[in-house]
């Protein structure tokens, strides 16, 4: 984290010193002289993310450190909000600022040096006089001794589990037993991999003390690895193990060995045996290449067990056989059972007290079957794109030569979901995390963590909030107004959750995120979706740093056409360079023409369309080279949607066209790249659907008033087709679907159909998990409902019904 906070200062004091030389004379060399201890600070904070602290004096001067950190990122943010106000307001504001304004703009620049002095007279003092003073001369290990103890003791208890406190587990060990002791001669790997507290390490102990798993074997040892490892003492315990097995005294120099000594003393004694190896929680692959060469396979039938939290440990190869099994959770009477071993082990029989099974039963719910889960908060859900977002905003994203933030981000998030650290929720048709949320016990970590670093407060809203360090503040529930913003002008991000905020904190000049109208120059975020806001002010064109605007609000349900509508913007946000994504914007004459220099968007909506403005409109989108989402709507119901001058358009996932259809755009057939495709109140008298069937990657596909024959035919394709959505349709009658068609096919929605009386022929070729059928004719729900219906053996295989 501090890396991230740190790194993010280097590259806009760069930036700084290289565009704004002419505006900096009078600041220019306090900030260079800072520069390199800022660097230096950075290889000092990326050593601590790395090996941790352990003392208090080195977590107290690590504070420091963070704090020196942070007083420098306002002091420059500051600077570069005085500096923008000038250069946002034109050819007027250059005059005031040379004239009227021009003393007041050479205070703040020798108040910002000397403000910069100062904390580098600090960084350079202060730090190095403490560390001495609290002999603090270097930070040992790669994590602290306490930790590291902890987390190998917390381990390796595992191994003294009693038989009668475990549960759960015979079906699993008989497997893994099976993999030790089967005729397999080749060394063979078994990985044990699943989220933290899921059981990995007890089910292993378990088959490990077994007797005829020790009998089996002619040594045995067991490695507790985790984040932290130092090779040579990793190979010396390995030796003292493995020789501890056989009651067999270690070599007498074992502790003066270099690791080529110790390698060849571990190689010749394992070189005859058939030898058991166990290495508990291996988070790194980087391990299994260094102590590869020390455990040769000599055919005699040696087996190696890892147990990770990570899928390319689970998956690395030492040779021979591989065998991976993930732990799954226990069921919901397993969870009880532990439950009860645990809490009311010196009640009658085990048995949880009647008066407290209520509780109980809730408190186990809340462990989500995890066996280590202690902790019940509540859980909160967070969408993908909103929490890379964040991520960007907070500067906790690299820059990344040829990757947009998002896509780096998005990394982030895999490796994060790939360590089991982040439970996915809910993905798209094509796997990709859509939701996410922390299990209770990573979650309060991470708030003990962000609260002790500074990282974030969570606050209810109902108490003055003074003098808060912490950068980001969450408000999860508050009344009307918050009790007070006192001490808050260093705020950088500001979310509100379930409130009626009437307050703002606006003495913040350097807020970044805030879920809320706001007008702040380092502004990334803005999110008002669903307000009463009809119109931004002419002010939004000054917020250069914003990347993300998001204003589109609903209007009706979606058998109406105009369910959603966008917002009045004036022309001037064409001169945001940094937007990333606007959705979605009313269209008028002006503002399509000088959107046209905005080829930086990957998401635009754009709604309030009209004819006349096709050609502008198509040059727009045609100049979007990195434009993955587009959304248009035209005025009303009545109005055509003209987009046939869009000639070759650009990689295109996403598109929501609404509005009449003369024909199917001519250049549907070339959208290689789309997955979600809505068509909505088209009204097409042509037949759709062989100008999409062949798309490879379409997977949503929904269709509301989209066409008026009587008949759709699936005759053909669609590959990737996972939901389709039939709706309001006043003239289907009947729909076909031929076999080996939409082949990934798993719901299937009709809604809104009144003359369609039978189900679809072909249904029964499709392995459909979901079947909804709404505001449809009684014939048709008769013939499907119940088991004696006409049309239920077509659709008895279909999990999940809904019917209305």
């Amino acid at each position: 984290m501090d890396k991230a906070v740190i790194k993010l200062l280097i590259d806009n004091i760069l930036s700084i010193l290289s565009t704004e030389a002419t505006l900096l004379w009078g600041a220019r060399d306090a900030i260079e002289d800072i520069k390199d201890e800022l660097i230096s600070v950075q290889s000092f904070l990326i050593d601590v993310d790395r090996k941790g602290v352990g003392s208090e004096g080195e977590k107290t001067w690590v504070a420091n450190v963070r704090d020196m950190a942070y007083d420098v990122e306002d002091i420059i943010g500051n600077f570069m909000y005085h500096i923008n106000r000038q250069r946002i307001g034109g050819h007027s504001s250059w005059i005031l600022h040379h004239t009227i304004y021009f003393p007041k703009y050479l205070w703040v620049m020798r108040q910002t040096a000397t403000k910069i002095q100062k904390i580098n007279g600090k960084i350079k003092g202060t730090i190095p006089e403490r560390k001495q003073r609290y002999c603090i001369d270097h930070i040992e290990g790669t994590i602290s001794k306490d930790n590291q103890k902890w987390v190998v003791h917390r381990a390796e208890s595992s191994l003294f589990f009693k038989e009668d406190e475990l549960v759960g587990i015979e079906k699993k060990r008989q497997l893994l037993m099976s993999w030790l002791m089967g005729g397999e001669l080749h060394q063979t790997v078994i990985s044990i991999v699943g989220m933290g507290g899921s059981g990995k390490t007890t089910l292993v102990a378990n088959t490990y003390n077994n007797d005829d798993v020790k009998k089996h074997f002619d040594c045995c040892a067991w490695i507790t690895v985790s984040q932290a490892y130092e090779l040579d003492n990793l190979l010396r315990s390995l030796i003292k193990e493995f020789y501890g097995t056989r009651k067999e005294a270690n070599p007498v120099d074992l502790s003066s060995m270099n690791n080529r000594l110790l390698v060849k003393t571990l190689v010749n004694y394992l070189e005859k045996k058939i030898y058991l190896l166990v290495l508990d929680d291996v988070w790194d692959t980087n391990l299994l290449d260094e102590i590869k060469v020390s455990l040769r396979d000599s055919c005699l039938g040696s087996r190696i067990i890892l147990t990770t939290r990570k899928e390319d440990g689970a998956c690395y190869h030492l040779g021979g056989k591989h065998h991976i099994h993930h732990i799954q959770l226990l069921q919901k009477e397993e969870a009880w059972e532990l439950f009860c071993k645990k809490a009311f082990s010196n009640s009658p029989n085990g048995s949880c007290p009647p008066e407290l099974k209520s509780f109980a039963q809730e408190l186990v719910g809340k462990c989500k079957a995890l066996p280590l889960a202690i902790a019940a908060l509540e859980d909160h859900e967070i969408r993908r794109k909103r929490l890379i977002k964040l991520w960007i905003a907070e500067g906790f994203v690299e820059q990344v030569k040829g990757s947009t933030p998002e896509a780096v981000a998005d990394g982030y998030l895999v490796e994060l979901i790939f360590r089991n650290m982040l439970q996915v929720v809910k993905r798209n048709e094509f796997g990709r995390p859509k939701r996410c949320k922390m299990h209770d016990i990573m979650k309060e970590l991470a708030l003990l963590i962000s609260e002790r670093e500074m990282l974030g407060v969570i606050h209810d809203g109902e108490e003055e909030i003074k003098e808060c360090k912490a950068r980001p503040i969450s408000i999860q529930r508050t009344g009307d107004e918050l009790k007070s913003f006192k001490g808050i002008s260093k705020l950088r991000s500001f979310l509100v959750f379930k409130s009626l905020l009437k307050t703002l904190p606006f003495e913040s000049k350097i807020l970044r995120v805030i879920d809320l109208e706001g007008r702040l120059l380092n502004l990334q975020i803005l999110d008002i979706v669903d307000t009463q806001i009809q119109t931004l002010p002419r002010g939004i064109g000054k917020l250069q740093n914003l990347r993300h605007l998001i204003m589109y609000r609903y209007t009706r349900n979606g058998n109406d056409f105009r369910f959603s509508t966008g917002m009045q913007t004036p022309s001037n946000i064409a001169q945001l360079k940094n937007l990333q994504v606007i959705c979605s914007i009313e269209a008028n004459n002006d503002l399509i023409r000088k959107i046209q220099c905005m080829s930086q968007l990957t998401t635009i909506g754009i709604s309030n369309v009209k004819a006349a403005y096709e050609i502008d409109l198509c040059i727009a989108i045609q100049n979007m080279r990195h434009l993955r989402g587009l959304s248009i709507r035209v005025h009303n119901e009545e109005e055509t949607l003209q987009v046939d001058a869009l000639s070759s358009p650009p990689n295109l996932q996403k598109i929501i066209l609404a509005g009449k259809l003369e024909k199917v755009p001519q250049w549907f057939h070339s959208l290689q790249s789309l997955t979600f495709l809505e068509l909505h109140w088209s009204r097409l008298e042509d037949d759709l659907l062989p100008h999409i069937a062949t798309l490879p990657n379409l997977g949503p596909l929904s269709l509301i008033n989209a066409y008026v024959g009587n008949r759709l035919r699936f005759s053909t394709g669609f590959p990737k087709l996972t939901n389709l959505r039939i709706r309001n349709f006043p003239q289907l009658n009947d729909i076909i679907i031929e076999k080996g068609v939409m082949p990934s096919m798993q719901s299937l929605w009709i809604y809104r159909c009144m003359e369609l009386k039978t189900v679809p022929k072909g249904i029964e070729y499709l392995n459909l998990q979901e079947l909804l059928s709404r505001f449809v004719s009684m014939e048709l729900n008769n013939r499907i409902a119940g088991e004696g219906s006409v049309d239920f053996p077509k659709v008895q295989h279909i999990p999940k019904i809904y019917l209305q």
